[in-house]
């Protein structure tokens, strides 16, 4: 609960409690289960996801794939802050639960079409944005757990090395899924992410009462979902360049990285699976640092992330070969999860419970709705300019954005602060 004067967590107006390292967080029972729990469904999830973009290719091509990244996207417009305001008002366990059962529900009659030879492309399609919708669920519920179990000076280890193992289990759920769909079925892959997700609310239902409780607030409204970042200006304009960044990085990056590989650096598949690979180990490599090395300013560091992307794109846009094509995705992984970890952690910190839900809904929102705004506002430019200039006016415009933010945020900061006497 806040404080009724300052509106600050009564958690830090207490006697801190010592941070921990990464690891020695899993020495605790809940945060351990629902760490188990994530890491179970993410192996399912990216094992399904070379499925579902396989099947889409083969049912109608390029524009299938489109159709069904933009359908795993836009739910995040419609259920983003809801999302978020659930998890400020119901059971946070509850919500997770529901979310990986509904999940789990969907891909059941997926699996079972896909295996009889009659799962239409728009039955893909539907099953993506319900999947989405309940991740809209699940994403601000688990957020405002973390703090619960392992204490807000912990947030951003803990976040760290989600984020790196999570990354790590993608690269082995893409491998595995590679080599196993030479043999199997592709709507077998829809079946294991539907376990895993039956297997992850199993393990949620052991954590402990209260251990995701939700404030017990009075019934918001949508409208509060966004209100609830006044009070934190720089918080605030991290979320608005996260958008802004995200939304071009994500649609230079899905419509882009396979044309540029295809038609410049001509390399198939495979390239791009190796490509993709460089992003996951940059992702994990920032997991790795940000678990051990702690951010005292995590908003602002989240703004200069989006600095990396000045080499990273810059070195896709001049790559003559896959290395370096490979080299910058590494940098791209970097960026995108740095800013990511921090944001959630900044807001972790420093949002108060009863409105944490709403704050982290709006972040899921942005984070995952880019993907939908970068489709239809950026990935179009690659068909009518040379994939090398795209990526070199990106290269210059994420840096910017996230100079931008920094000057606006302590703006803010100095704007919302009191005279003094």
């Amino acid at each position: 609960m806040s404080d009724p004067v300052f509106d600050v967590p009564r958690e830090l107006a207490t006697t801190p409690v010592p941070r921990e390292g990464a690891f020695q967080l899993l020495r605790r029972r809940d945060f351990r289960t629902l760490f188990v729990a994530v890491s179970i469904s993410e192996l399912g999830d990216a094992m399904q996801y070379i499925a579902l973009m396989w099947f889409a290719l083969e049912k109608s091509g390029t524009l299938g794939v489109v159709a069904v990244r933009l359908a795993d996207s836009v739910p995040a417009f419609f259920f983003g802050l809801h999302g978020g305001l659930a998890a400020d008002r119901w059971s946070r366990k509850k919500l997770m639960i529901g979310s990986d059962l509904v999940r789990a529900a969907v891909l059941v009659p997926v699996a079972i079409a896909g295996l009889a030879g009659s799962l239409p492309l728009w039955g893909l399609i539907v099953s993506a944005f319900l999947l989405e919708a309940a991740t809209s669920y699940f994403a601000p519920a688990y957020g405002a757990t973390i703090p619960t179990l392992v204490d807000r000076e912990n947030v951003q280890s803990a976040n760290a090395l989600v984020q790196a193992t999570t990354q790590a289990l993608s690269v082995g759920g893409w491998a595995l899924a590679a080599g196993l769909l030479t043999f199997m079925p592709v709507s077998t892959f829809f079946a294991v992410d539907g376990a895993s997700f039956f297997l992850s609310a199993l393990l949620i239902m052991r954590l402990r009462p209260g251990a995701a409780r939700s404030s017990g607030a009075v019934a918001p409204r949508v409208r509060e979902g966004i209100a609830a970042l006044r009070p934190y200006p720089a918080l605030a304009v991290g979320v608005f360049a996260m958008g802004i960044a995200m939304t071009i990085t994500t649609g230079t990056w899905i419509g882009g990285v396979p044309t540029f590989l295809r038609n410049t650096l001509h390399h198939g598949a495979s390239g791009f699976s190796l490509v993709m690979i460089g992003f996951a180990i940059g992702s994990i490599a920032v997991g790795a640092v940000l678990a051990r090395v702690p951010v005292k300013n995590k908003t602002r560091a989240s703004l200069l992330a989006w600095a990396i992307y000045l080499p990273a794109y810059g070195v896709i846009a001049f790559a003559t070969s896959l290395p370096m094509a490979f080299a910058g995705a590494v940098g791209s992984g970097l960026g995108e999860s740095a800013s990511l970890v921090l944001l959630d952690s900044a807001a972790q910190e420093e949002a108060p419970d009863h409105v944490l839900g709403r704050v982290l809904g709006l972040i899921s929102l942005v984070h995952r709705g880019a993907h939908a705004t970068g489709l239809l506002l950026v990935s179009p430019l690659f068909a009518v300019l040379p994939a090398r200039a795209v990526f070199a006016a990106a290269a210059v415009a994420v840096p910017l954005v996230g100079l931008g933010g920094v000057v606006f945020a302590s703006r803010a900061t100095r704007t919302a602060e009191p005279a003094g006497p």
